[in-house]
This record gives structure tokens, C-alpha cells and sequence, in this order.
């Protein structure tokens, strides 16, 4: 699923219909669009299902900080919808989902352990999970649009241009498509942890 579609990006353009090569470009401007967007959240926001395999908490681990530390788990990904399996890679114990079983979960991707502590050491849980947004948020996609049509209006990435002995400047980044610092804070409500 992309953040934004082709005709979106034609609606924002104002432009009547697109032939087939500019609905082909405007679908590539959208998809780096949105990797500019993923590259600064650090997640994909549509949603998708995962299979990661994490470190265990310890206690110097400063992501633990007020309660108990090793009965939280934070998960890379949120929102969290749905959680498949949690596995402990050491003896490949396949837990159980529950309030008086091994685990329960939160939407803000926190999985706490019910009864005992998680493992402390490296790759010590699998889990396979469905995390991201079933609609990206407005926010982001009007941040994707906004990019995608940076692209569509300077494909050569010019930058500036003199006519007095004609000179021109292009920009190294890809097709003008930077986020501004007010973009970075907004997109900051949508972070990876890390």
C-alpha cells in the first residue's frame, strides 16, 4: 500500500488526466516520496506483518527505566494489532498469549511478560507481528504528496539559475525531495524505537 496514489498526485497537480508515463512516474515519485518518509521514521507506516528476532532486556538497558525492567519488551514497530507468536530462541519455547499465561500486548507495542522475566541475553525472543497503520495518518501523507510533487515540478533538481552568462546549480539529493525541519518533528510522532 502506498502513503498516496497517482491520482492523488494528479488531483494536487491540477492537472485534467495523465497518460500512462505520468502515471508511471507519479507512482515513482510517490513510492521515494515515502522512502524519505520511512528513511526518517525509521518504519514503514502501512501496515505489514514482521518477524523479528530482539535482544532481551538487561539492567543497565536505559529503555527500562521505572518498573520492572526485564517484564517489558519493547517491539521495533507500532501501532500493534496482532501479535502471531512470541518464542524463546534458546529452547525454542513457543509462549502463550494471556493475562494468567506467558505474555500479553499493547497497541504501543510493549509486550509484558506475565509471571517471569524475559531472557537477558542476544536474540532471545522471536515474535511475529502485524504493526503500522491500516490508513497512513493524514500527516504523513500530505508530507508524501507534498514531496512527490517537489519531484514532478523540478525533475532536474535545479536549485538556482542566473541569466547574466547563464549559469545553473543542481542538488545532489533525490529530486529535491527534503524534509524540513517542521516535517521532522511531525514525522517524530512516528518513530521506530530503537
Amino acid at each position: 500500500m502506498a502513503y498516496a496514489t497517482a491520482d492523488e498526485l494528479r488531483r494536487m497537480l491540477r492537472i485534467e488526466s495523465f497518460t500512462e508515463d505520468q502515471t508511471a512516474t507519479a507512482e515513482l515519485l510517490i513510492e521515494l516520496a515515502q522512502g524519505v518518509i520511512d528513511d526518517e521514521t525509521g518504519q514503514a507506516l502501512e501496515q505489514s506483518e514482521d518477524s523479528v528476532t530482539l535482544d532481551g532486556p538487561t539492567e543497565d538497558d536505559t529503555h527500562w527505566q521505572g518498573g520492572t525492567r526485564s517484564r517489558k519488551l519493547i517491539l521495533p514497530r507500532w501501532p500493534v494489532t496482532a501479535v502471531a507468536s512470541v518464542t524463546l530462541t534458546e529452547d525454542q519455547e513457543e509462549l502463550v498469549f494471556g493475562k494468567d499465561r506467558d505474555y500479553t500486548w499493547s497497541a504501543a507495542g510493549i509486550l509484558h511478560r506475565r509471571g517471569s522475566e524475559w531472557p537477558s541475553h542476544d536474540r532471545a525472543i522471536e515474535v511475529t507481528y502485524t504493526a503500522g497503520f491500516t490508513v497512513v495518518p493524514s500527516g504523513p501523507k500530505r508530507l508524501c504528496l507534498r514531496l512527490a510533487v517537489s519531484g514532478w515540478d523540478n525533475p532536474e533538481r535545479l536549485t538556482s539559475e542566473s541569466l547574466g552568462d547563464h549559469s545553473r546549480a543542481w542538488s545532489a539529493d533525490a529530486l529535491g525531495m527534503e524534509l524540513t525541519d517542521g516535517d521532522r518533528r511531525a514525522l517524530g510522532a512516528y518513530r521506530a524505537r530503537t
